[in-house]
């Protein structure tokens, strides 16, 4: 009578995945009608026996597998500050990351892409140059007080063809702003600021009209 198959690999082995050219650790074993496969590295994958080879018995190309974890604190459409642009408001649009890797060193950095809420300027910044801005019982009044602060230059109406304040397009971001925050926090003065800019795109649109009519 033949001895029981046993596993090539142990846990705790390092191997090398033939499929992808990675490197490895055993991690789980488990058998499948006869047939042994393995987990490597905490996976959800399982490998057969004929996939790996001993990593001191493999002569081939190696990928060299980097897992990195980043932290991303700040969520697609989150209203933050900026470090050193006083009390100006943005949203965040966009976030990516560049990895860094050198002889003897290596470094993340997480690049925020942002729109300032008042003319929908946009920069990017690192992330350690973002404030949050706590959510309390009072954050929604002084939010709504700040984003009206730096607005002073929304309000005035176009003169000789030259727009001296936002487009409807901008107006319109500027309302979709108001209307995100307003479903965030459920307080009612994000509704006054919207339709204080409903007011504002009335006025506009009245006054290119009365401009047609002139013309």
């Amino acid at each position: 009578m033949s001895a029981p198959k046993r596993p090539k690999f142990s846990i705790g082995d390092v191997v090398v995945n033939t499929l992808y050219g990675t490197v490895g650790t055993v991690t789980g074993i488990q058998q499948v009608d006869g047939t042994f496969l393995y987990e490597i590295n905490h996976s959800h994958s399982l490998f057969a026996e004929q996939a790996l080879v001993a990593l001191s018995e493999f002569a081939g190309d190696l990928w060299i597998v980097e897992e990195v974890e980043i932290e991303l604190p700040f969520f697609l459409g989150e209203i933050v500050r900026v470090r050193d642009y006083g009390g100006h408001l943005f949203k965040v649009v966009g976030v990516r990351t560049e990895i860094y890797r050198y002889y003897g060193e290596g470094w993340e950095e997480t690049i925020y892409e942002l729109k300032r809420l008042t003319d929908g300027w946009e920069i990017e910044v690192p992330l350690e140059d973002i404030i949050p801005v706590a959510l309390g019982e009072e954050t929604s009044v002084t939010l709504v007080q700040d984003i009206v602060i730096a607005m002073p230059a929304l309000w005035p109406l176009p003169a000789d063809n030259r727009s001296s304040g936002p487009s409807v397009d901008e107006l319109l971001d500027v309302y979709n702003d108001y209307k995100a925050l307003y479903e965030w926090f459920g307080d009612e003065q994000y509704k006054q600021m919207m339709e204080t800019v409903v007011q504002r795109l009335r006025t506009i649109v009245n006054h290119q009209n009365i401009e047609t009519d002139k013309g």
